[in-house]
């Protein structure tokens, strides 16, 4: 399959869906509903709604099927982004290529920008009357998951290379939206629990990969191909990957997860071309 086809089909899908649930930005307040329309109408690859819509088609599932744990996936990693590039985090001034929330708006507005994505995310799939889905990212996102990762992040800047932390940070700070969005779109498609075993095997080790090469890139790439600032994490004294195991091992680290993840669909049935396709894309992607 045309691996780039595909995900010009699902962000076309994804960005319209994004736009029609967010409240317009001509509604009070205009300034929030206008940062959470730029921060989320931006350009972004939507990787993590493609992830779950694919996990979603393994059992036939229509993309509309899936849309909305898609969307909601989308909407709370648009908002961690909003929060990590923040002064007191990261503090970045380029997000997707253009300037971050707190530049544009302000870091209040950007603060409460983050707040009302992440809030909205849960609103939709509250809607759904889907539990399952809301429980899912909640414990993806929460105090033991993406939170924790960026917790320990933060925590290890400056820090002795360590592997065991810098694992630690990757699985939780990143795999762990990813693995939920792969299950959450197994979950939409009717998994049995032997499938969604192997979805998450998929989803976590794809994860830890997609993370591990954004290490890498940071390193290697530019700021135009990026979209972001690169050299970031070295200038802040970020535990990374390559800083803890090399940029050799790193790249063949990602290599390693990846075959890993695609021999996990191996025991699926259905349509797993295009989950194979997007990690082989995944692995080579240039930002």
């Amino acid at each position: 399959m045309n691996i780039l086809t595909y995900l010009k089909k699902n962000q076309a899908l994804v960005d319209t869906a994004l736009k029609d649930c967010l409240p317009s930005p001509s509604t009070r307040p205009i300034i929030l509903h206008e940062a959470m329309h730029y921060c989320v109408l931006n350009g972004g690859k939507r990787i993590r709604p493609s992830l779950c819509i694919a996990s979603a088609e393994v059992f036939g599932q229509e993309t509309k099927q899936a849309l909305a744990p898609a969307i909601a996936t989308e909407l709370f990693h648009c908002s961690t982004l909003v929060h990590d590039d923040l002064p007191c985090m990261d503090d970045d001034d380029l997000r997707r290529g253009l300037p971050t929330c707190h530049i544009k708006f302000g870091e209040a507005n950007a603060v409460l920008t983050g707040d009302a994505l992440m809030i909205h995310a849960f609103q939709i799939l509250a809607e759904t009357g889907n539990s399952s889905l809301s429980l899912e990212l909640t414990k993806a996102a929460g105090s033991l998951g993406v939170i924790a990762g960026q917790i320990e992040d933060l925590a290890a800047e400056g820090h002795e290379p360590n592997a065991a932390l810098i694992e630690f940070i990757h699985i939780n700070k990143t795999a762990i939206l990813i693995r939920a969005a792969v299950r959450m779109g197994a979950m939409v498609g009717g998994a049995n629990d032997a499938e969604l075993k192997q979805l998450t095997v998929f989803g976590e080790k794809i994860g830890l990969a997609f993370q591990i090469e954004d290490d890498i890139l940071d390193e290697t790439s530019t700021d135009q191909i990026l979209g972001k600032p690169t050299g970031s994490d070295s200038k802040q004294n970020k535990l990374t990957y390559p800083a803890v195991h090399g940029m050799v091992a790193a790249e063949a680290k990602v290599k390693q997860l990846t075959q890993e993840a695609i021999e996990a669909l191996d025991t699926l049935s259905g349509n797993i071309e295009p989950l194979q396709s997007l990690a082989k894309y995944l692995m080579n992607r240039k930002f």
